[in-house]
């Protein structure tokens, strides 16, 4: 029998064209990166494909398909690769553009974290048990318990699972053995010989769009490695409301929703044990933060009641389960952690971004801004903490941005523009030629066509005599070209249309909405804030400048944000490895004050004011001024 192989030029990868399958999938198989946002779901349009033989042998284009790639710029040929799917095995010959390849992606997993003092829930306690006699007939587990209490003074009592491995472990080493303790109040392992040196644990950051999960060695302290992936989740919806919606009127949506970002995280857990020479049963315990909704979803909890009034939270306390319960691949009878919620859309992220940022502890005024598909804002100091969460959508993230993309390989990152020649300067990541344009580079374009005058209050763009730069755009409108073709990595011009920035003008009014809801409620002003921590990936490299001139950050001087990177991921890492920290969430939790957006009753006014830039209410940016070209 003939083989059927789906070839991918121009990288002469090819694997076996299987019915069923994409063409994502496929390329994932050969070892070919595809670039795709939205995880497959056919909403962002970055996998583009041109099939160039065989194309009879896939699926019709979807109407999403059609509508993604546009009359205007779909060549002969061209499909969207996670739509096109093999109904008749093949051979296909599909080619790639470079617009389309993945590059390395640049990951903010660390973060600013705070020295913490070492005292994880997980701990070894090597044993010398005296062994049984005709004089001494204990039972084994009385054994245990009292060598317990006498050698490392621990009263502790014996999970179930536990007793029977109790009577090899402790005579094939000759009565040298090492119990696992959580909390130092229940014996969870029990393993013959010394196993001391071997203390593991894995914190996970569930985040809307990305999930990222750290190897913990729990005798130091110390981070092993890190692993990260975008959600598995997105295919059933970008954001927090579509993935909720699936889970009520699908029967089985909340278990899928589930299943995929348990099979995730254990997928990230097997690259980690595997590129450290450890096995899945290494792993004591797993501590995992998110927002609301994901720690919801994660846990199997019905999260429906977080996406309508009065939006309240199923769970608010930490939680604890068994590996087993949830699926999650690590020792059997370890812990699955999570740190406490605190409202609706404000989460167990949020609380370890509140605690790596240390705001909770500040004697002044500050904010702490985490922005990403949903931004979670936390403002005020050591008496008094007030937090929101905004819905800002993916489109940092590059979606609904034409030549929008994750901060990878070729993405402008970047954007300079003279007032004067209204020039273009750019910078790329990794120094490649330009593939798209990533989030920090989105809001600099719009900061710079707003600075050089290319772009009025409004974001309406404007035609500038001897510019040919701003022109009409084939789907209607204007646009504005940052880079010419022939400096392109796909030999197309890169350009960022009307469209591009209304879905940022959307994203920073919603995220400034917040901010000046929690102002309100502090009753201080912009000036008033002695520090604005800016946590996640894009919060670390976004131009603050930028952001601040169109009117997305509070208003302060430049030296007073600073980059925390991802606090989220570093609070879980500090909980894994304190209980103390633990401890303190708790009690920030119930602590944080949370503010309804939807219920502020100037809610619609304020969010229409922010779509202007930097905001219709000037009085809110005194040092707004037109910027200066930065260099």
């Amino acid at each position: 029998m003939v083989e059927q192989l789906v070839h991918f030029q121009p990288l002469g990868r090819k694997t076996n064209a299987k019915k069923g399958k994409t063409l994502l999938q496929l390329a994932t198989e050969a070892g070919v990166s595809i670039e795709s946002i939205c995880g497959g779901a056919g909403k962002c349009g970055k996998c583009r494909v041109v099939v160039r033989s065989g194309d009879s042998a896939l699926s019709r284009p979807t109407e999403s398909e059609l509508k993604l790639l546009g009359e205007e710029t779909r060549k002969p040929g061209m499909r969207l690769a996670c739509q096109a799917t093999i109904v008749s095995p093949s051979n296909i010959i599909v080619e790639v553009p470079e617009e389309s390849m993945r590059g390395h992606h640049r990951l903010l997993a660390a973060g600013v974290e705070p020295k913490t003092a070492l005292k994880p829930a997980m701990t070894k306690v090597l044993l010398k048990i005296p062994p049984a006699t005709l004089k001494d007939l204990r039972a084994d587990d009385d054994r245990l318990i009292d060598a317990l209490m006498k050698q490392a003074r621990v009263r502790a009592t014996i999970h179930p699972g536990v007793h029977a491995s109790i009577p090899n472990a402790m005579r094939e080493k000759g009565w040298m053995a090492t119990a696992t303790l959580y909390r130092k109040q229940e014996v969870v392992r029990f393993e013959p010989g010394d196993t001391t040196g071997v203390v593991y644990g894995a914190a996970a950051d569930i985040g809307t769009t990305k999930v990222v999960a750290y190897l913990i060695d729990l005798r130091t302290g110390e981070t092993v490695a890190t692993e990260s992936m975008p959600n598995p989740q997105i295919p059933f919806g970008e954001d927090l409301m579509s993935r909720i919606s699936h889970t009520i009127h699908e029967t089985e949506g909340a278990s899928e929703l589930q299943a995929v970002i348990v099979e995730g995280i254990n997928a990230l857990l097997s690259k980690l044990c595997e590129q450290n020479g450890l096995q899945h049963e290494d792993l004591l315990e797993t501590m995992v933060v998110g927002n609301t909704a994901m720690h919801h979803l994660f846990f199997g909890i019905p999260a429906q009641h977080v996406a309508a009034a009065p939006y309240a939270p199923a769970v608010r306390t930490s939680l604890t389960m068994a590996p087993e319960h949830l699926g999650l691949r690590i020792y059997r009878f370890g812990k699955v952690s999570s740190l406490p919620n605190v409202a609706g859309f404000v989460g167990a992220d949020a609380v370890a971004d509140l605690i790596s940022s240390g705001l909770y502890n500040d004697e002044k005024t500050g904010m702490m801004i985490d922005i990403g598909t949903n931004t979670e804002i936390i403002a005020g100091k050591k008496n008094r903490l007030l937090s929101c969460s905004c819905a800002s959508g993916p489109a940092f993230e590059g979606a609904h941005i034409r030549f929008g993309m994750r901060a990878s390989t070729g993405a402008i990152e970047r954007i300079w523009i003279d007032p004067s020649t209204k020039e273009v300067k750019l910078r790329t990541i990794d120094d490649a030629p330009p593939r798209g344009i990533c989030g920090s580079g989105i809001v600099d374009a719009v900061s710079e066509l707003f600075s050089a005058g290319l772009l009025d209050a409004s974001g309406r763009l404007l035609k500038a005599p001897g510019n040919p730069d701003v022109r009409k755009a084939k789907s209607g409108g204007l646009e504005f070209v940052l880079a010419h073709a022939k400096d392109t990595a796909m030999g197309e011009d890169v350009t960022i249309a009307q469209h591009d920035i209304q879905e940022i003008q959307l994203a920073k009014a919603a995220i400034f909405t917040g901010v000046s809801t929690l102002m309100a409620k502090l009753r201080i002003r912009c000036s008033d804030l002695s520090c604005v921590y800016a946590a996640g990936a894009f919060g670390t490299y976004v131009d603050a400048a930028s952001a601040m001139n169109i009117g997305m950050y509070p208003d302060v001087p430049v030296d007073r944000v600073k980059f925390i990177g991802n606090a989220a991921g570093s609070g879980a890492r500090m909980a894994l490895k304190s209980t103390d920290v633990r401890d303190l969430a708790e009690t920030l939790s119930r602590k944080v004050e949370y503010i309804e957006l939807a219920a502020e009753p100037n809610f619609q006014n304020e969010f229409a004011q922010a779509m202007f830039l930097p905001h219709r209410d000037l009085s809110r940016f005194p040092h707004h001024r037109k910027q200066k070209p930065r260099t």
